[in-house]
């Protein structure tokens, strides 16, 4: 009896040691589990994306005002000063018209001094032309010899005053009223009455719609490298729903540090000028082979450009996710997108996001559902 009691004691012992030992093994289990979710919970977290496959859309779009090609800002050339406006903005004049009569005055009293002392020269000159004469008769080689020079010396003299008289009645004529140099419409006067000619501004802007008009651009360089001097674009020319699409061309392209600036031609005679107008562009990189991927997701170092991939590891309590820095190769881009094309496979999951300013080649990362 005594001993049944001793080998029952005995087994209750050792089925407590048993509970003992798994209550422990099962808290050791627990607390693992445990502290890897606590773990993986304070890791840092990234969100992904994978690249897709498709074309890279390049797209622009700009504004601006139709100007005509033809168009001229017309001054005095002598600075003379403004007697007498004939036109008004908004006024259509034709090839030869007078603008604005100048004041004269002293131009025509200068001319008629000049003409004056060309006058005087012709007087003297007969005067020597006398003494050769006279010089001749006497037979005093001396004298003929003087005479002779100062006679050239004379008519020298004329030829430069004639020159000279010549020039001031050509200014004189083409200063005192300014001309239309072609049929156009006066867009702007700027001169004013008994005001200097140029004082503010040209004293008439003059335009002409027989060439046309143009519209000034300017453009990103990767959306200049598809254009082309005399490519076709169409240019939508009005305001809201009162809209309208005419031909345009490319007529010039001008390279301005990371700018483009490029010039449309349009020419339809329903156009008046001034309009606004609206550019459109959409090009796609095709026959480029590649993955389009985000770029924000794309970094750069140096020569180096990488992006952060999300690589599976097995472990005993299960996958983890790591960083794994995958360097590419990047072609052409626009504002949203980056062709890769080397280095990635479209389902890559790319990280696009992460909870801290970075992440760390080979870092275990908790991959947060988008």
């Amino acid at each position: 009896m005594e001993r049944r009691d001793n080998e029952q004691a005995v087994t209750g012992r050792k089925k407590k040691l048993r509970l003992i030992v798994a209550m422990f093994v099962s808290g050791l289990v627990l607390l693992t589990l445990f502290s890897n979710t606590l773990r993986t919970m304070n890791l840092t977290k990234v969100w992904t994306t994978t690249g897709r496959q498709g074309e890279l859309v390049q797209s622009f779009t700009g504004s601006g005002v139709l100007e005509p090609v033809t168009e001229a800002a017309l001054s005095n050339r002598a600075g003379w000063t403004i007697k007498e406006i004939k036109v008004k903005a908004g006024d259509a004049v034709h090839k030869g018209q007078t603008l604005v009569v100048y004041e004269s005055r002293e131009a025509e009293n200068r001319y008629l001094d000049a003409k004056a002392q060309m006058e005087q020269q012709l007087l003297s000159i007969q005067g020597l032309q006398d003494r050769y004469v006279e010089a001749a008769s006497n037979g005093d080689d001396s004298e003929l010899r003087i005479a002779k020079r100062d006679l050239e010396s004379a008519r020298l003299t004329k030829d430069m005053q004639q020159r000279n008289l010549d020039s001031m009645k050509a200014d004189l004529v083409s200063n005192r009223e300014l001309k239309a140099p072609f049929d156009g419409i006066v867009t702007q006067v700027g001169a004013v009455d008994g005001i200097v000619s140029a004082s503010a501004g040209p004293d008439v802007q003059l335009t002409s719609s027989s060439n046309g008009y143009r519209l000034a651009v300017q453009v990103p360089a990767n959306i200049s490298d598809h254009l082309q001097i005399g490519q076709k674009l169409d240019v939508q020319v009005g305001q809201a729903d009162d809209t309208r699409t005419v031909d345009g061309t490319v007529s010039g392209i001008e390279n301005k540090e990371s700018q483009m600036n490029i010039v449309v031609a349009v020419n339809d005679k329903s156009l008046r000028g001034g309009e606004h107008a609206l550019l459109d562009l959409r090009f796609a990189s095709a026959g480029v082979g590649g993955v389009l991927v985000p770029s924000s997701a794309i970094h750069k170092e140096g020569n180096e450009t990488y992006v952060y991939v999300v690589e599976e590891r097995k472990g005993p309590l299960g996958n983890t996710s790591h960083v794994r820095k995958a360097p590419i190769e990047a072609g052409e881009s626009n504002e949203l997108e980056t062709i890769v094309l080397q280095g990635i496979f479209p389902d890559a999951p790319i990280i696009l996001a992460s909870s801290e300013p970075s992440v760390v080649d080979g870092e275990r990362v908790r991959v947060m559902t988008p």
